[in-house]
């Protein structure tokens, strides 16, 4: 059985105060080794910051490196100061000191002889490095150049399985950002591995070398715009193999289980089913004529007012809706509460409400609401009795806003036939249109909602809540259904 071992360095803060804290270095290892488990088990080997001095990283890669065997794989991860010097290229270490660079730090070349004379074939290096913290003190400026890209090639082009992937060319830099809370280029990295980037994926499934470094390049110029209100320019590099046959994850597993997620599932606490039916405010059985005058205005008085007109509308729905309770479910007396308009059990909450339309006065709007659900009700039959036809849209809320712009470049992207995009200047929502679905689907910073042509139960609105949920797969909405993190 094939072995993959990740060995993640990351300097963030060195001994000698005079080189430069790397933000968010450990935030950026930890997180692309957690992201490379997805590719299936992973043996990982940490040095951060006060444990990656330089005896101990010359060490820990040189004894891993020697046992792994040709069907194994290697990643390495630094993130961390780097500079060249007379072509050769260096890291440093958290005891790098400013005023003895060369010997404190480590030859790079070293390590990926170590790796050369492993018997190992794949070995991926991600190098979040750039050597503005080194070169920027005053009295090293101009002795140490940016870092060689000749030997970099050298090592990486020699054979098939060989990539290093590096954050930026070597004579620019590697920005971080207090927004991401990572370094920019390491969290693509992270994303495409996690998953959450179709662009990013062969066939669907596999993160390969040629994948990953198309994606980074096309994301990276769009993220810097978002993060940084002045422009700054970071330009993805790579060296060696680009082989859509190197396989750096395979993340079938992690796509399905997130995808294949059966009714009455967790998400569903977060989820409301409404239905709402616009009437002519002189129709609600409060009005009399000759003695009531439909209003022209909006305001809290007629809103009032007309939400006293449907007082027996109301009335009715819940004592209809109540009965059935009673009929479909086996609650005792004392295990559902009623009140105006309300209805409380230990599985959901129903309310009926009237209020004025504030665009057209002269209508008023009475609602249905299911809201507090329990996952496991969904697939009961007698709810589902209670509320057959009940519903004709369902809506989930986010816990975490989904960037609109975002989701739409993405989706634009991808250019799937089977999906059509429509939203408005302002990117304040997005609409979608799957083909041979009847569904209407928009989408808002905080909520998706889900509008079927008919009224259904809720189990079949759940189903189409699940279906949509596979064709974004991988996009922004679908990772906050999951409460996960957001670009």
């Amino acid at each position: 059985m094939k072995r993959r071992l990740a060995i993640v360095i990351a300097v963030e803060t060195y001994a000698n105060s005079r080189v430069k804290t790397v933000n968010y270095a450990e935030a950026d290892a930890k997180g692309f080794a957690k992201a490379l488990e997805n590719g299936g088990p992973l043996d990982k080997v940490f040095l951060l910051s006060g444990k990656a001095t330089r005896t101990t990283i010359t060490s820990q890669m040189r004894q891993n490196v020697k046992m792994l065997t040709k069907e194994d794989e290697l990643y390495i991860f630094y993130a961390g100061h780097g500079f060249s010097k007379n072509g050769h290229n260096y890291i440093t270490c958290h005891d790098t000191d400013p005023d003895d660079l060369e010997d404190t730090s480590i030859k790079l070349k070293e390590l990926l002889d170590a790796c050369g004379k492993s018997a190992c074939k794949r070995i991926a290096l991600f190098l979040d490095s750039c050597e503005s913290g080194i070169t920027d003190l005053p009295e090293i400026r101009g002795i140490y150049a940016t870092m060689s890209e000749s030997e970099l090639n050298d090592f990486f082009a020699a054979a098939e399985y060989r990539t290093c992937f590096a954050s930026c060319k070597t004579s620019e830099s590697s920005y971080s950002s207090d927004v991401l809370k990572h370094g920019v280029w390491t969290y693509q990295v992270i994303e495409a591995l996690e998953g959450n980037a179709r662009t990013a994926l062969e066939k669907g499934r596999y993160v390969t070398a040629f994948s990953l470094q198309n994606y980074i390049a096309e994301e990276i110029p769009r993220t810097l715009r978002k993060v940084f209100s002045k422009p700054v320019s970071q330009t993805p590099w790579v060296y060696g193999s680009q082989s859509q046959d190197f396989v750096i994850a395979d993340l079938d597993e992690v796509l399905k289980k997130r995808t294949a997620v059966p009714p009455g599932y967790e998400q569903v606490k977060r989820v409301f089913f409404q239905l709402a039916e616009e009437v002519e405010v002189r129709s609600l059985s409060g009005f009399i004529k000759g003695r009531h005058r439909v209003p022209e205005w909006h305001n809290s008085t007629t809103e009032s007012f007309v939400e006293g007109l449907a007082q027996n509308e109301i009335k009715g729905e819940v004592e209809k809706i109540h009965a059935r309770i009673r009929a479909n479910m086996n609650y005792k007396r004392k295990d559902t509460v009623v009140d105006t308009g309300h209805i409380v059990t230990p599985d959901f909450e129903f309310w009926a409400e009237c209020a004025q339309d504030p665009d057209d006065p002269a209508m008023a709007v009475i609602s249905h609401r299911l809201t507090n659900i329990s996952p496991g009700i969904i697939d009961d039959d007698g709810f589902n009795q209670v509320f057959e036809d009940a519903f004709d849209d369902i809506t989930f809320k986010f816990r975490k806003e989904v960037d609109i712009e975002d989701l739409i470049d993405q989706l634009e992207e991808l250019g799937a036939k089977n999906v059509k995009l429509d939203f408005p200047a302002d990117c304040s929502y997005c609409d979608l249109a799957i083909e041979g679905s009847d569904l209407e689907i928009r989408i808002s910073a905080n909520t998706v909602t889900i509008q079927a042509p008919d009224a259904a139960s809720p189990k079949k609105l759940v189903q189409s809540f699940i279906k949509v949920q596979k064709v974004l797969a991988g996009s922004p909405v679908q990772k906050a259904i999951a409460g996960t993190s957001t670009k």
